[in-house]
Parts: structure tokens; C-alpha cells; sequence
């Protein structure tokens, strides 16, 4: 185990200590793996200073805006979408689930094309609707909630109906305040499928006004010139950034995923 910690970590160290070099020392210090691989024999805040002085604080704003956005409206939709599922009976109810299922099972690829026809018909190119909305339904958010709320006892749910409750408030009051782990789980997963997305952005929302945080990353490489400090230094932040709300919610993402059925 410490040798595949190693090897898993010692790329992501060299990661870090590489945004901290001067430009022209990157990569002199390859071709003969020693110590000065790894320790830099000059420090410098200079990648980090170029980043925050250009346009990476407006694509991580961006990223944050339309993370935390598609956590929000997603939280709500997949959940009632799960609630449903769960409780209602109703004629088509499992096919339905199964196309929820095979969702998530397609390749995000397959869909590019219709989605982004769909979206230029409604004007949302190059805006936070074309980032946020195709994202908000999600079928492995939906089976998540599914699963968790299919096994609460229907005597919870008997009784408050029974007390004049209407299905909202029953979802609302005592539905949504049982399920903290598989809400936590979901808005971990949402979150990162956001913070991590490049393609849909790329074709949705090509403008530099609405870039991303991975769009901005791989704009520091293109066909005349790379800056590599400037990729080291902001793959280090998206990385940081992204990692912060997975150490926080890390056990309630493994305590749904057993209890929604997935093992």
C-alpha cells in the first residue's frame, strides 16, 4: 500500500512543487530523477501571482456560480423525481426508472449535438442557463434518493396523510430532513461534475466572458506557445478548490452510497 501511495502521490507532488519553479526551471531538473526532481532549488510565487493578476478569478467564479447553482435546483428536482418514485404508484412508473437508470449509463457524448441544437433554439448559448440547466436532472441523483426514501417505513408516511399533511409537506417535513446523507452525497457529486466539466462548456459556452475553470486551465496550452506555470499553478487551485467539499461530506458519500443499494 505505501508503494501505490507512492506512485499515486508523487506525480500530484511534483504537480505542486513544479507550479512553484521559475518557468525556465520546470523541467531541467527530468531527465536525472533525483532529489532536485523533487525539491526546487528556487521558490517562486510567480505562477500563482500571473494567475490571479489574468482571467482565472472570473472562470473560477463562473465555476462556482454554476456549481452551487446546480446543486441547489438539482437537489430539489432529483429529489422529488426520487420521492415519486418511491412512494406513487402509477401506470408506466417502471419504465420510467429504467429510463432514469439508462441515463446515466449513456455517454455524455451521444447527447452533444441534439442538447446543443436544443439550447441555441432557446438563445441560451454563451450563458449560465446553458451551463446549469442540462446539468440540474441527473438519473444516478434520482436513484440515490430513490432508494433512500423507498426505505422509510410508509407508516411515516400513512400517518402524516392521515393528519391532513399534503404530499409536499410530507416530502418537505419529514422526508428531506431523513435524508442528510444522500443529500450531502448528491450535491458532492453534483458539485464536482461541474467543477470538473470541459466539454459541454467548451461547446455551450465558448465565449471567454462565461469560461470555466477547466476551459481556463487548458487555455494556457495551445499550438504556438505553453505556459506551464501558469497549468501547473491552476490545475493546483482547481484541484484544492475541488477537494474541499469532498474532505467535508467524504463520510456521508460513502454511508449513501452502501445504504442506497449500490454494493
Amino acid at each position: 500500500m505505501s508503494v501505490l501511495a507512492f506512485v499515486v502521490v508523487c506525480p500530484l507532488a511534483w504537480l505542486a512543487i513544479a507550479s512553484l519553479r521559475p518557468q525556465s526551471e520546470i523541467f531541467q531538473p527530468i531527465a536525472d530523477f533525483g532529489w532536485g526532481t523533487l525539491i526546487p532549488s528556487r521558490i517562486t510565487l510567480d505562477n500563482y501571482r500571473a494567475l490571479w493578476a489574468g482571467e482565472f478569478p472570473l472562470a473560477v467564479k463562473n465555476s462556482t456560480i454554476v456549481a452551487v447553482s446546480t446543486v441547489a435546483f438539482g437537489l430539489i428536482v432529483n429529489a422529488l423525481a426520487g420521492f415519486a418514485f418511491a412512494v406513487f404508484d402509477f401506470r408506466g412508473k417502471n419504465l420510467l426508472f429504467v429510463l432514469v437508470i439508462a441515463s446515466f449509463m449513456m455517454p455524455f457524448e451521444a447527447i452533444v449535438m441534439p442538447l446543443y441544437v436544443m439550447i441555441r433554439a432557446f438563445g441560451w448559448t454563451n450563458n449560465y442557463k446553458a451551463l446549469i440547466v442540462p446539468e440540474i436532472a441527473n438519473g444516478m441523483i434520482i436513484f440515490l434518493f430513490r432508494q433512500f426514501f423507498a426505505s422509510i417505513p410508509k407508516d411515516f408516511y400513512e400517518a402524516a396523510r392521515v393528519d391532513g399533511a399534503s404530499w409536499l409537506y410530507i416530502w418537505a417535513r419529514i422526508a428531506m430532513p431523513l435524508s442528510w446523507p444522500t443529500i450531502a452525497t448528491s450535491s458532492l457529486m453534483l458539485f464536482l461534475s461541474q467543477w470538473d466539466s470541459f466539454f459541454w462548456p467548451v461547446v455551450a459556452a465558448s465565449s471567454p466572458e462565461y469560461a470555466v475553470v477547466q476551459v481556463a486551465i487548458a487555455r494556457n496550452i495551445n499550438f504556438e506557445q505553453s505556459d506551464w506555470g501558469g497549468l501547473f499553478a491552476s490545475t493546483n487551485v482547481a484541484i484544492l478548490l475541488g477537494t474541499i467539499p469532498f474532505l467535508l461530506m467524504q463520510r456521508f458519500y460513502i454511508r449513501s452510497l452502501i445504504s442506497g443499494g449500490i454494493k
